[in-house]
């Protein structure tokens, strides 16, 4: 049996195309954009400017949506609807209620739908699993993770730039809406969910009619009583990081990456009470131990999903407690830090 598929969003969603393309069981048969010279980019497929016609005129069995934020709710909702199985970049959400339309649609059409989120596949996320699972940090009580990247080329330049575009990255997207790759990697490696969050907004001001939230913190509370801490930001005078670190009562690990172009970048530290001070890890924690491209990986599993008929590697419950627990506590830092509660799907 051969998957019908289509990818909407062709910035990164060329990867997606690529991929599927890969996979003996699916044909990648169109693509959705409105730019017409990234369509022009690939002849061989059909291509379209409006999502909800490329749903009516293909008919796909699987769609990759690789758009902009604000639109990864609505499309997914109208793909599942129309019968398709959906792989959703981050953010997949804004809202309780955008998530509670996605997994009520995804179940009610028995549909697969899951969130993108490939930090998970990767080689360091894969072999840091196997060495909880041999207890070599005991219980874990705690994590941490920080996603700051400076982001201001995207702004406009002054309440009077109005000729500089603005970007969806900068008028949509809060700092903590992009969460999962910070939480979603902590919250498998601890078989955890969040249960509340508090948030916290930093340098909260006005830019060309925007409202712009530059630094964003939020405490989180999980299932099995521990504590998250997350730190993300954009709008900030700040290079590139993404770090992580997951504290044991037996030993800790800290993860951290100051280059995203270069895997070579990425440190993985650890230290336990049998060898304790921080210690590298090998280079060969940044490759998977089967050797295989990550994104790959997570785009088969999920085609798997959905030819057998078997639940997404990340359900669509799973798939909202990876980005959901973020988008809320945006939400309580701009209510003043107020206690929300994560629902349960």
């Amino acid at each position: 049996m051969s998957l019908r598929c289509a990818v909407a969003g062709l910035n990164r969603g060329v990867n997606f195309v690529n991929r599927l393309q890969e996979n003996a069981n699916c044909e990648v048969v169109a693509v959705c954009d409105p730019r017409p010279e990234k369509l022009a980019e690939h002849p061989d497929l059909q291509g379209f400017a409006e999502f909800d016609e490329m749903l009516e005129s293909v008919r796909p069995d699987l769609v990759a949506i690789i758009t902009p934020g604000p639109l990864h709710a609505p499309q997914s909702v109208a793909a599942l609807e129309a019968g398709a199985h959906v792989l959703c970049e981050t953010p997949n959400v804004y809202s309780a209620e955008e998530a509670r339309s996605v997994v009520e649609s995804a179940r009610r059409n028995d549909r697969r739908y899951m969130l993108a989120e490939d930090y998970i596949y990767m080689g360091w996320c894969g072999r840091l699993a196997k060495l909880i699972e041999q207890g070599m940090l005991g219980e874990i009580i705690g994590a941490m993770a920080e996603y700051t990247h400076d982001c201001r080329p995207v702004r406009p330049l002054s309440d009077a730039t109005e000729a500089h575009t603005k970007s969806w990255r900068f008028t949509d997207l809060p700092p903590l809406a992009y969460a999962s790759h910070t939480l979603g990697p902590l919250l498998q490696l601890m078989g955890d969910r969040c249960t509340t969050v508090t948030g916290i907004v930093g340098g909260r001001q006005q830019i060309a009619g925007v409202e712009v939230f530059p630094l964003e913190m939020a405490v989180l509370e999980t299932e099995g009583g521990r504590t998250i801490n997350l730190t993300n930001g954009f709008m900030l005078s700040h290079p590139f990081i993404w770090c992580a670190a997951l504290y044991g009562t037996e030993g800790s690990i800290r993860v951290i990456n100051t280059d995203y172009r270069d895997a070579q970048a990425l440190r993985v530290l650890i230290s336990t009470d049998a060898e304790p001070g921080w210690r590298d890890l090998p280079m060969e924690w940044h490759a998977r131990d089967d050797g295989r491209d990550h994104l790959q990986v997570m785009v088969d599993e999920f085609v798997q999903s959905a030819l057998d008929g078997t639940p997404a590697p990340f359900d669509e419950a799973r798939s909202m407690d990876f980005c959901l627990p973020g988008v809320l506590a945006h939400e309580s830092g701009k209510q003043g830090g107020v206690k929300l509660e994560v629902p349960l799907f």
